[in-house]
């Protein structure tokens, strides 16, 4: 026998977010990178930010990318960077640690 009366949340319950499904949409094709420079604050990108690149992604004149030149990996605008630079892949996210000040 049962008693009493369904709870008024019921149906209400929170649902849990998949990180995975939000943030990436190739898996097979997704790295992640993290900063460890303080050279792309005028981006919002803070020395510790983690990168979510995907290199699958269909890159765009604006869009904002990993690339490497003369040995090192950089971010930047595809106009803005030059020729010769490879692309390794599109920044999709930038996950930004809270700290405490």
């Amino acid at each position: 026998m049962i008693t009493g009366f369904p709870s008024p949340a019921q149906g209400y319950e929170s649902k849990t977010i998949d990180l995975n499904a939000v943030l990436i949409t190739h898996p097979s094709a997704t790295v992640f990178m993290q900063i460890e420079s303080s050279h792309y604050r005028n981006m919002g990108i803070y020395d510790g930010d983690l990168l979510v690149i995907d290199r699958a992604k269909k890159i765009t004149p604006n869009s904002l990318v990993v690339y490497e030149s003369d040995g090192h990996f950089a971010l930047g605008r595809v106009f803005n960077i030059k020729q010769e630079a490879m692309i390794t892949g599109a920044v999709t996210h930038v996950i930004h640690t809270v700290r405490e000040i």
